[in-house]
Parts: structure tokens; sequence; C-alpha cells
């Protein structure tokens, strides 16, 4: 990704006409128009913890290099459904937009599924224009599997084309990858994120330092600002509040309120934790403004 000079000339809304392509796209069912947001080699994480597509390396399927893993994502999830993005919040921290909303997704009109979600941006500039080089959606899989199991005998109709769908585009492998999803840091994690909090509000830096894995680690705050440690980021006051908390493979993501004297920031923090110890390896607070 770039974040020098040629990253400059484009502002906030410059970032968010271009995440709002996608929505369009998707509601339109337009593959060619959401594929050409995205730069040449990119990442979608769709949930995060599931198998990431990477476009722009060789592809076996189609013989060479190019968006085929993208192409047969949106063949997969987007193609055969009506995806509706309701969205409560947006920030922009430099070339990065994540998202704070719930995704409606009609599969039949007798099942349909809400998911919330915080969606990660970050952009890049390829050949003077912005891109997406990754998507990162943070939602949880069981829980929307579970909304599809309420579904009663319209789930067996849209289940088993499901089923041969993925089968058809992403292969016995690609449906594997998807899967892993199912596991992640879960309630363990979460807790950690409201402990942080906790550590946080009371002014406790030495337990909050406890919760890194290691002294070394610094925290975005927010992501286009500069990298503190525990010790600094207590020294900044406040309160922080965290709420709608997802756990999706490593990563926590929580809507936060940070107030300080007079002024609130709201956005998303990103809380990614190593699986075995569940300390903290980084951590990056989204939200507009200083």
């Amino acid at each position: 990704m770039q974040d020098g000079a040629a990253s400059r000339q484009f502002c906030a809304a410059d970032c968010l006409a271009l995440v709002e392509r996608s929505p369009a796209a998707v509601a339109a069912q337009d593959k060619a128009a959401w594929l050409s947001l995205f730069a040449r080699y990119s990442i979608v994480e769709d949930p995060v913890g599931s198998a990431p597509h990477l476009c722009g390396l060789y592809d076996r399927r189609t013989g060479h290099r190019g968006p085929g893993c993208l192409s047969r994502f949106f063949d997969t999830f987007i193609a055969p459904n009506t995806i509706v993005f309701h969205v409560d919040r947006d920030s922009v921290c430099g070339l990065h937009v994540m998202r704070d909303l719930t995704i409606e997704i009609t599969m039949a009109p007798e099942v349909v599924v809400r998911v919330p979600m915080h969606l990660l941006y970050e952009l890049t500039v390829e050949a003077g224009e912005l891109k997406i080089f990754r998507l990162a959606a943070h939602w949880e899989l069981w829980p929307m599997l579970k909304q599809q199991l309420s579904g009663g005998r319209a789930l067996l109709t849209v289940g088993n084309a499901a089923a041969v769908r993925m089968l058809r585009y992403q292969g016995i492998g690609g449906v594997a990858g998807f899967m892993r999803a199912l596991s992640s840091v879960g309630a363990p994690g979460k807790e950690r994120a409201t402990r942080f909090a906790h550590y946080f509000n009371a002014g406790d830096a030495t337990s909050l330092a406890g919760l890194f894995a290691s002294p070394a680690v610094a925290v975005a705050f927010p992501q286009a600002g500069p990298r503190l440690s525990p010790a600094a980021l207590i020294g900044q006051g406040g309160t922080l509040h965290c709420t709608k908390l997802l756990a999706a493979g490593n990563v926590v993501s929580a809507t936060v309120a940070y107030r300080r004297a007079d002024r609130e920031w709201q956005g998303v923090a990103l809380f990614e934790l190593d699986r075995r110890s569940l300390r903290i390896v980084d951590l990056t607070f989204y939200w507009s403004g200083d």
C-alpha cells in the first residue's frame, strides 16, 4: 500500500466515494464494476478467519494471473443473493475506511439474515487511482448460520443450492477454507477487549500492559495517528466504552466511544490476539478526525 505523496492527493470524501461504489455494484449485480474497484494485487478476507482470497497471483482455474478468485467469490456469495448495507458509521483514517454496519442478505423470500459487521477497506493508489488493496470483513459465521437454520423447509432449497454453488466455484479446499471461520477467539477474546476498556478507564497502566504480548506492541490511537505504548495510552486520559463485540479468527472488533473532556470520538477498534495466550499483538482504533 502507498501512504506517501501519491496518497495525499486523495481526501476522506474520495475514499468514501470509492467505498460506496462497492455496495452500489453489489446491489446492481454488476460484477465488472465490483472487480474494477480492486487493485491488481489485493486481498479479500470475508469473513476474517476464513481462507483469504488473493488477487493477482497465478490462478490455476483460469491459467493466468488475474482476478479469477475474486470473480468466483462474486459468483459464490454475491450473485445469488440480494444484499443491502445498513451503515451506522464510517470512519476514515488516511487511506483506511472502517464501516460499522449490518448487512441484510436475502437468500430467498423466507430466508433473510442480518449480519452485524465491521468492514475495513484498506485503499492504495494504483496508476493514479484509488483502489481497494484489502477488504477485511469482521463478522461471526456461526450466528449467521443459525439464522439460516431458522428458515425451515425453505432452507433445504437454499442450502442445497448454496452447497452446489460453493463446490462449483470454490472447490472442496475453498469450502474447507471458508469453514475455518467457525473457529475464533470467541467469548474469551471478547473478554480481553472488555478488560482492556476497564483497565484503561481505571488508569491501571500495569494491568493494561499485562494484556499485551510484548512491551514493544504499540497502539494506533487512531490508525492515522502516532502509535502509543500502553503507558502513553493511559496518559491520554478519558473513558473508553466498547459495544458490539465480534470475534472473527484471532481478531475481536468492537464499536467504541472514546470521551475526553468535552470531546467524543466514535468508531471501531480491532484487537488482534495471539490465539494461544489471548494477549494483544496489535491494536488499532479507527475514528474520523484528529
